[in-house]
């Protein structure tokens, strides 16, 4: 199952299957040796005490793509926003990623999980091109959040 953001278009509706990387531990260093460098999007994990995975983001990665914004996600010396540190700081991080080369098909991805996950609180927009957006995960350690 190779990682990828695919679209099926009926008129205004546009079904995309977005299929999942593994799960990784977040390691800075292993990131930039096997993460590629391309756009696309990646949702980033902190595990608890319990050993559940909690949803820490999901965003896309555009310019200088999705190694070096995993890499910078990963590494609290990567930013000087002190919740943002604490949150990263200590913790055991996971990710995971999938690319695509379509900024708009992106953005409707990134808007739909973000409109499942963070239902109140939705920071990216649609690309406008559909009336419906829909997407189906895939995924080979079989973590799913949408069904």
């Amino acid at each position: 199952m190779k990682p990828s953001l695919t679209a099926s278009v009926a008129g205004t509706v546009v079904s995309y299957t977005l299929v999942w990387s593994a799960l990784k531990k977040a390691d800075k260093y292993e990131i930039n040796t096997s993460v590629p460098s391309v756009s696309g999007l990646y949702e980033l994990y902190r595990m608890d005490e319990k050993k559940k995975l909690n949803l820490l983001a999901v965003t896309h990665a555009w310019y200088g793509g999705l190694r070096s914004q995993l890499r910078a996600a990963v590494d609290p010396d990567a930013t000087t926003d002190p919740l943002r540190r604490s949150q990263i700081e200590n913790e055991e991080l996971w990710y995971r990623y999938c690319p695509s080369d379509s900024f708009p098909s992106l953005l409707d991805a990134v808007w739909f999980l973000h409109s499942v996950y963070f239902p109140h609180d939705i920071r990216v927009e649609p690309s406008g091109r559909y009336a419906t957006i829909r997407v189906q995960e895939k995924a080979p350690d079989k973590v799913h959040w949408l069904d």
